[in-house]
């Protein structure tokens, strides 16, 4: 008897069948949360560097600032385009692996089901992954961006971190 996989780990295969868009979806996630930590630090420099001590230039600072918030922006987007054919794809694949599962049921076994708990409970648990899917590389992302927050607060003020946490 071969040993059961998990769900997870099912699921994860089933996403796999589409590596591009598990690619983009996460790593646009990932890369947008890291340039969203790394904002805080431009701001403190406009703010010490630029407009209290007036040793840097603001147009600099403030073109990374907008440059920071349309890379935020297009990678917002490639997450959430990948993001929703991923879990649309998957949730394709269980539909059609679910249909041929039923349709090879001989005519008697077909009879014995109850065709509407059968419909609810697919549609009902293939939304559900759908939804998974589709808020698991943001939850990731998010993820990353609290460590990152974590690491900067402690770079620039280590009390400050440890009164936060």
């Amino acid at each position: 008897m071969t040993p059961k996989r998990g769900w997870a780990r099912r699921l994860w295969a089933y996403a796999w069948r589409h590596p591009k868009d598990v690619v983009l979806a996460l790593g646009s996630s990932l890369a947008g949360m890291a340039v969203m930590a790394l904002v805080p630090l431009i701001t403190k420099v406009i703010i010490d560097d630029v407009i209290t001590e007036h040793t840097r230039s603001m147009t600099t600072w403030a073109g990374l600032l907008i440059a920071a918030a349309l890379v935020v922006y297009v990678l917002t987007y490639v997450r959430r385009y990948y993001g929703g054919r991923l879990a649309l794809d998957v949730q394709h694949d269980l539909r059609t692996e679910m249909f041929g599962t039923i349709t090879r049921l001989d005519g008697r076994r077909q009879d014995e089901l109850s065709t509407g708990q059968v419909v609810g409970r697919a549609t009902s648990d293939l939304q559900l992954i759908q939804g998974l899917l589709f808020m698991l590389p943001m939850t990731i992302g998010n993820f990353m961006l609290f460590l990152i927050s974590l690491v900067i607060m402690a770079w620039l003020s280590v009390p400050l971190t440890l009164v936060a946490l």
